[in-house]
């Protein structure tokens, strides 16, 4: 007993504990989203939705939602343990460094019930957040996998596993052009069969996404009937676009219809005092004030009025109803985005910037000065590291990890403001990465060159 107790690496207890506890003394958390996922509402992604129907279906609607947070919680863990073990493996790190790399890993979930409005406990919750973290951590040690080992396996399951993110929530689509950035790095990095190799990655890449258009249609046959993607996406994106509109482009919207609901939004956004004219001075109070009335303009300025005129229009069906106020959200979008690029764009950046200060600290005054000198930092002993060894493992890393932020953040900003759960994805990878950083260039055992 004691030799098999021995084999059990006392690092992974941290992560076995920690949400074992979560899963023992917590309960299920029902947040603002989690309905819309439990009723598969046309809005959401199908995967977390498909994921608990196939609980509900089997175990009916009295128990299954005590077994789903009980195997969020084993996902999670597993994750954590499989990203770590993956890193351990290729620096050639002890226990300790494996303990403290996995406490950084367990730092969202530690996070964001401390900081969100909400308490939000992610692996407790019904929320899409319960599977897309530890997905993400499985594709990162798979995608890094591929990059360190070039194994085909490592490659195909990471692609499969950026689908599935995809499927969880759509900022997540970045996942699988990330995988084509890091799959093509490899393939030029090889110089094999270079032309032929590239175009394998972009046609995967080309087939990832119709894949998941295909599954995303089917889903919503299946389940509510029509052929059709998700709504709600031009919606998000009009709300921005909104809040940078001035009353007159009104003009510019030829059709009569959306020309209406864009003047019946505006004024009831005027009213609110919610448009950029009556934001304060300042690109951060920017960033904040339409943080502060992005959803109220999506919500009850957009949607609910809308809603309303569709319903005295005979609109019964919620489906055919979203999918026109989709439809007329693109048209506006279309019509006033010329107009007031340089604002959205403006506004655009201000998100983005709150969105890279949440990915690695919390907005602060303090803090935003913090997370600046923490991005230089980075980019710093990245160079460092470069510089001693131009095949760095964890320059490598650094690389995924920076353009994971990116691109998060960037895909992010589009559509709404970067809440620090939207985000979250990135904090661990960067301290995670910065972490590897140090450690080759302190010399580490195993660090430093790549091998295969």
């Amino acid at each position: 007993m004691i030799r098999k107790w021995k084999k059990f690496p006392f690092s992974w207890l941290l992560p076995v504990l920690f949400f074992a506890a979560l899963w023992l003394l917590g309960t299920t958390g029902i947040y603002n989203d989690s309905n819309q996922y439990i009723a598969m509402h046309i809005h959401r992604e199908p995967l977390y939705s498909f994921f608990l129907w196939i609980f509900r279906s089997l175990f009916g609607e009295t128990k299954y939602l005590d077994i789903v947070r009980f195997l969020q919680n084993g996902l999670a863990a597993f994750s954590v343990i499989w990203l770590a073990e993956s890193l351990k493996k290729r620096f050639g790190f002890g226990q300790w460094m494996e303990t403290l790399v996995c406490l950084i890993l367990l730092a969202p979930h530690i996070i964001t019930p401390v900081f969100s409005a909400s308490g939000l406990v992610l692996s407790n919750g019904v929320i899409s957040e319960a599977l897309g973290l530890p997905l993400f951590y499985l594709f990162t040690a798979q995608c890094m996998k591929m990059v360190y080992t070039r194994q085909r396996g490592a490659a195909l399951s990471s692609l499969l596993l950026s689908l599935f993110l995809s499927l969880v929530r759509g900022q997540m689509m970045f996942t699988i052009l990330l995988w084509l950035v890091f799959a093509g790095a490899v393939v030029i990095v090889e110089k094999k069969k270079l032309a032929k190799r590239l175009l394998i990655c972009v046609v995967c890449t080309a087939l990832a996404f119709g894949t998941r258009t295909l599954l995303v249609k089917s889903y919503n046959l299946v389940f509510n009937g029509y052929f059709i993607n998700n709504t709600f996406g031009s919606v998000g994106l009009l709300a921005n676009i909104l809040y940078a509109a001035d009353e007159e482009d009104a003009e510019r919207i030829a059709d009569q219809d959306a020309r209406v609901m864009f003047e019946l939004s505006y004024r009831l956004a005027k009213e609110q005092g919610a448009t950029y004219q009556d934001a304060p001075e300042g690109f951060f109070n920017r960033a904040a004030h339409l943080e502060k009335w992005h959803d109220a303009i999506k919500f009850e300025m957009i949607e609910e009025p809308w809603r309303q005129l569709h319903d005295r229009e005979g609109f019964i069906d919620y489906i055919p109803e979203n999918v026109e106020s989709d439809r007329i959200a693109a048209t506006i979008v279309k019509s006033l985005l010329p107009a007031v690029l340089g604002r959205w764009l403006y506004d655009y950046l201000a998100l983005a910037c709150y969105g890279l200060i949440r990915s690695i600290a919390v907005v602060h005054p303090l803090l935003n000065w913090y997370a600046l000198t923490a991005y230089l930092a980075y980019i710093v002993l990245a160079a460092l590291a470069w510089r001693k060894n131009h095949n760095s493992n964890a320059v490598w890393l650094a690389a995924f990890s920076l353009l994971a932020v990116l691109a998060n953040v960037f895909a992010t900003s589009m559509i709404i403001m970067c809440l620090s759960r939207y985000v979250i994805y990135g904090l661990p990878l960067f301290y995670v990465s910065g972490l590897m950083l140090l450690y080759e260039l302190a010399g580490g055992k195993n660090a430093g060159e790549l091998k295969h």
